[in-house]
């Protein structure tokens, strides 16, 4: 269901297939899925949308057609007062349909009766059905949430669900973003189970139980056995000043004997170890390093007290993850940062981390061919130009692209792309993609492909494939002959570049590119490109064609920053560009004060690491104590006033995060 479009149903096979478009102005759809069938019968799935204005239709779903379901509609009108449902619950027999006004509709598909109550509250967000088991006395039980973050359970099968109702049970004043209900009974004596997430990044299993006919005593034992008490390692679940300081503690780096439990009360598990306890200057417990130091340097011990009781109680990393973080706490700033952002559930920013030392280094390597090249530059400029275009028809650079097994290439790391090789390798990746496809907008993003690979035989053999009945024949003969030329260099270069002209005036400014790639006019290519939005495209010219792309890159950085939204992003770029200053102030000017800092000391990391592989230990600037107590950055444009203050900025975070980690109590068993 999209906004302001019409539905779709789609049949998520193989090959997806739409089986329907309903150009209707529905507010919300429901599914009921049907009890599975006998071989001999054909499931079928019903759907119960609502539109706005207040009307209600089902329809069903057999295999791969749709048809109308034929209800037994309600005598008296089903149409809210105000037309706009909110939230709609839908289980055979039953649907149950809640409005902006509060209230509450629920109709029998099957009989036809139906009935309405007034919650007297917000407007309704969701209804969920409870599950029901053999011999349930009651199948019409719902939880309902409201706009206000609040939510009540109902049982409609009772003569007055609103004075049977359970408003908001067992969590006064917390305001609950999310809720279902856990389907966990076998039995009708046992009590219902609502999962419940709050805003206070709280999760909660809230017991429920209607039947006044079981006693407290025998419901005691029933969850005691179900439910017996057990640790849940999830610190994104802690309060989050104590999340920030367990972070913070990842982040600096903490030997592995400290997640080990000393609690002898824990139950008999091979989860937790019985460690030493902590006594004294706890700060042994964090590793030795040699990185300069930032922030203040007393607050590990305070962090490390404020954890105390959840590593008692076990709950800080299971035994998985614990041993994970063993293996590269010692392996780098990076890798311990990249840990520490996985397992709050920020993945890009762990992508970021994990990209930064080769972005660092394809920078450094860029500037340092660049400096040794500087004199040959005026010589090489002209036979450059002439050569351009046999070094982009090389069939055999192809064929090598295509055998590239770069590692970070794979993955959810291919979003974070920025080597040559790597753009090479996604392109070479995307073109089967449009070659299993026949529409003409495949076969224009296959060309694009090839054109930017430099591969312009294959371009070439594929437009001339282009059947002449076709509407982009003509276009498509025309960027043949020219591509062709390129090759055979049989096409003055001020006729292509008239032609490219009159494409961009006439809006084909993506077929004037390949025009100007024909003449070898890469950047004003690239320009185009950029201005019309293919920012990939552009990056992937710029790597192949032109040396020193790094205002590409940054000028891409720049799209992805403020037009996708997407900082990490922005930030590989940024490095790979060069760009340290602009990534270092992208940092700062979204308030990550505490990543700032922990990027200048990831940069000096990988940075010393670099030059002290470059150059002997003697030739180094300093003594060695004065190169480990301060911080190297390899950039010029950012003074050390700079880097002093972003040190002073993470001191006085670190200060406040103590002082509210101070004033939380820690929550455990």
């Amino acid at each position: 269901m999209f906004r302001d479009a019409p539905v779709e149903v789609w049949a998520m096979t193989k090959n997806p297939m739409m089986l329907r478009s309903l150009a209707l102005p529905f507010t919300v759809l429901e599914w009921t899925l049907p009890a599975a069938p006998r071989p001999s019968q054909n499931a079928s799935k019903q759907s119960s949308p609502s539109k706005v204005n207040g009307a209600l239709g089902v329809f069903e779903v057999h295999g791969r057609r749709i048809r109308d379901f034929r209800p037994k509609w309600p005598s008296s009108s089903f149409a809210s007062s105000d037309g706009l449902v909110t939230a709609m619950a839908y289980r055979l027999p039953h649907v149950v349909m809640g409005d902006r006004s509060g209230n509450i509709r629920w109709w029998d598909v099957i009989t036809g009766l139906s009935s309405s109550f007034s919650t007297h509250r917000e407007g309704i967000r969701r209804i969920k059905f409870s599950p029901v088991v053999h011999g349930d006395r009651s199948r019409g039980r719902i939880a309902v949430l409201f706009y206000d973050n609040t939510f009540s359970i109902f049982d409609l099968d009772s003569a007055d669900p609103l004075a049977n109702a359970l408003l908001h049970p067992q969590s006064p004043g917390t305001l609950v973003l999310e809720l279902d209900w856990l389907s966990t009974r076998t039995r009708k004596d046992e009590p219902l189970v609502l999962c419940i997430a709050g805003a206070d990044s709280s999760f909660r299993l809230v017991e429920v139980n209607t039947d006044t006919k079981i006693n407290s005593a025998s419901r005691l034992l029933t969850t005691k056995e179900r439910f017996r008490p057990m640790p849940l390692c999830l610190p994104i679940l802690f309060p989050t000043a104590h999340a920030l300081a367990l972070r913070m503690i990842l982040q600096l780096g903490v030997k592995p004997s400290w997640f080990e439990c000393n609690n002898s009360d824990k139950l008999a598990s091979n989860s937790f170890k019985e460690g030493p306890s902590t006594f004294g200057d706890l700060r042994s417990y964090m590793i030795e390093t040699t990185l300069p130091p930032i922030g203040d340097s007393v607050v590990a011990e305070l962090l490390l007290k404020v954890l105390e009781p959840y590593r008692k109680d076990g709950c800080i990393l299971d035994d998985g993850r614990a041993s994970l973080y063993s293996a590269i706490v010692n392996k780098g700033t990076c890798a311990r940062f990249a840990f520490a952002a996985a397992i709050f559930g920020d993945f890009q920013e762990a992508l970021f981390w994990l990209q930064l030392p080769q972005a660092l280094q394809h920078s450094l390597d860029k500037s340092t061919s660049r400096s040794s090249e500087g004199f040959e530059s005026s010589v090489r400029a002209d036979s450059e130009q002439t050569s351009t275009l046999n070094r982009i028809a090389s069939s055999e650079r192809s064929a090598a692209r295509n055998a590239a097994n770069d590692t970070a290439s794979y993955g959810q790391l291919s979003t974070m792309a920025f080597k040559q090789e790597q753009l090479w390798f996604n392109a070479n990746e995307r073109i089967p993609w449009h070659d299993k496809l026949d529409s003409e907008d495949a076969l224009q993003k296959r060309i694009h492909e090839l054109v930017s690979l430099g591969n312009l035989e294959a371009a070439v053999s594929l437009l001339l494939s282009t059947p002449p009945e076709g509407t982009n024949f003509y276009p498509n003969a025309l960027r043949a002959v020219v591509l062709s030329s390129a090759v055979s260099r049989s096409l003055h270069e001020l006729a292509v570049k008239v032609v490219a002209a009159n494409m961009v005036r006439t809006d084909k400014s993506l077929s004037g590119t390949h025009l100007l790639c024909a003449v070898g006019k890469y950047q004003e290519a690239c320009s185009q490109l950029q201005d019309a939005g293919c920012w990939i495209d552009a990056a992937t010219l710029a790597a192949t064609h032109l040396r020193g792309s790094d205002y590409a890159l940054q000028r891409w950085a720049g799209f992805v920053l403020r037009g996708e939204q997407n900082m990490w992003r922005a930030l590989i770029l940024y490095v790979a560009a060069g760009a340290l200053p602009e990534a270092l102030e992208t940092l700062r000017s979204n308030q990550r004060q505490d990543t700032a800092a922990l990027f200048l000391l990831a940069c000096h990391e990988i940075y010393s690491q670099i030059t002290t592989e470059s150059k002997p230990a003697d030739e180094m600037p300093g003594s060695a104590t004065e190169r480990s107590q301060k911080l190297l950055f390899p950039s010029k444009n950012v003074s050390d006033e700079n880097l002093t203050a972003v040190s002073e900025v993470f001191g006085q975070y670190q200060q406040k995060l103590i002082h509210l980690c101070m004033d939380m109590e820690p929550i455990v068993n």
